[in-house]
């Protein structure tokens, strides 16, 4: 057996290399956008499957919508940034799809 598939038959490890994947990822892309896929891929790496990894991907990019949306509401242009149009549309779709290609990883290993 791997050590990767130690980590996957433990939950609790399991867990805690997802919350640590994700405040890598979230570290890096505070940088650059490709924090986003390496993030993706490592909260994606523990997942059981290919589509738990994906979905595991998905949602670190939903995180990453959701700290961005908190620090916006903490500098006061929420509404601002949701009234920009397609630019909002780009904001919100980026991190889900890069997130999302970044939980195909899975698959490489």
């Amino acid at each position: 057996m791997s050590r990767l598939d130690d980590l996957r038959a433990d939950p609790t490890q399991r867990v805690a290399f997802i919350a640590i994947g994700a405040l890598v990822g979230l570290a890096l892309a505070w940088f650059h956008w490709i924090g986003l896929l390496i993030g993706g891929a490592l909260v994606s790496l523990p997942a059981m499957n290919l589509k738990r990894g994906v979905l595991t991907g998905l949602g670190f990019g939903v995180l990453v919508l959701l700290v961005f949306g908190g620090l916006l509401a903490l500098h006061g242009s929420l509404g601002r940034g949701v009234e920009m149009g397609q630019i909002t549309a780009l904001a919100v779709a980026i991190p889900l799809v890069l997130g999302a290609i970044g939980g195909l990883a899975r698959a490489l290993v």
